[in-house]
């Protein structure tokens, strides 16, 4: 470091000003800033461990999007609670899903083993947003059947329903989608979203 003085006449008046040089460091390689960055998020993809469950599904902005749990539910299980019960699930698209599971549990009770239940009760990897999906994001898991893993070859419930005794379901073997009686017990796979 070094001082100066300097005197600076101004109208006819003199000053001194002391100046003081001083050395700053310079700021770090953009590339290095880029690592730091690349390091910590991990890249979205489909198929990727993530969330505590595999990507099947990115939306268009590739920053949110749809996480299968490793594996199905312990059991088979129907999709009502012992009772027929109409609970306006109707949400068939993707992103219906949580709101679908929510309606269900409100309408069913929190006690019981049911579809809906046993995937909000879920808490794979630590998170408990987990719910049973949509009939659209049911679609897009058999799709991604072979990448995500661990399916059987028959029927898994959805979250939609058509009225008080009938719910959608896949069969996994071949794809069809169809109505059944919402007291079969069948498969069920947790999701939740990103």
């Amino acid at each position: 470091m070094k001082n100066l003085i300097k005197i600076l006449p101004v109208m006819g008046l003199f000053f001194s000003v002391a100046c003081t040089k001083t050395t700053v460091a310079p700021p770090a390689p953009a590339e290095s800033l880029l690592e730091m960055n690349t390091k910590t998020v991990p890249a979205l993809s489909i198929g990727t461990k993530y969330g505590g469950g595999i990507i099947f599904f990115i939306d268009s902005t590739g920053e949110h999007g749809l996480i299968a749990a490793p594996q199905d539910m312990d059991t088979i299980v129907p999709w009502y609670n012992q009772v027929y019960w109409f609970a306006r699930a109707r949400g068939t698209g993707i992103g219906t899903g949580a709101t679908n599971t929510q309606k269900i549990i409100n309408a069913l009770g929190d006690s019981g083993v049911y579809a809906a239940k046993i995937c909000a009760d879920y808490s794979g990897g630590g998170y408990t947003d987990w719910f049973l999906p949509s009939k659209g994001e049911l679609n897009l898991l058999y799709k991604r059947k072979a990448i995500v893993g661990g399916f059987i070859s028959g029927y898994y419930w959805s979250s939609s329903e058509a009225d008080y005794k009938y719910a959608w379901s896949q069969y996994f073997g071949f794809g069809y989608q169809g109505l059944n009686d919402k007291r079969f017990a069948f498969f069920v796979r947790a999701v939740r979203a990103f």
